[in-house]
């Protein structure tokens, strides 16, 4: 079963036969698909997730922040609802914080993020006892149909 507060994300799961996908309710957020708000974030406080993927605006000093109260709120509830947080986070999220915090990132189990990150932040995040998975970006010329 997959989760998500994500219109273009269930729309992707939706073509997987093996895949339940329920999407929380809220308000669209404009220029986006993104569900926020409530009944969304009352949902996530009865859920019991094995994995919660999040993702963030910005990754500074130890601290996950977020562009919009209602952004950080949500992920925020899936955190608290999940037992294993996957942060997925590109080179270009390691930058200076964002308005709102999401939380400190003794919260998360892992940190997936490419080749192209600084060696620096990935070794002070390890060094801090995180994992950090570091994985090669595909261009789509090297995709193969």
């Amino acid at each position: 079963t997959a989760v998500t507060n994500d219109l273009g994300v269930g729309q992707i799961f939706s073509s997987v036969p093996e895949v339940e996908v329920v999407v929380l309710g809220g308000r669209l957020r404009h220029g986006s698909l993104t569900l926020l708000g409530d009944p969304g974030i009352g949902f996530m406080k009865d859920i019991q997730a094995d994995v919660a993927l999040i993702g963030t605006h910005a990754i500074s000093a130890g601290v996950l922040t977020d562009t919009s109260i209602e952004i950080s709120t949500m992920k925020r509830a899936m955190i608290a609802s999940a037992r294993k947080v996957l942060l997925l986070a590109d080179a270009d999220k390691f930058r200076p914080a964002a308005f709102f915090r999401i939380c400190d990132i003794g919260l998360v189990h892992e940190i997936i993020t490419d080749a192209r990150a600084d060696p620096a932040a990935v070794r002070e995040l390890r060094d801090a006892g995180l994992t950090v998975t570091v994985v090669e970006v595909m261009r789509s010329a090297d995709v193969v149909a």
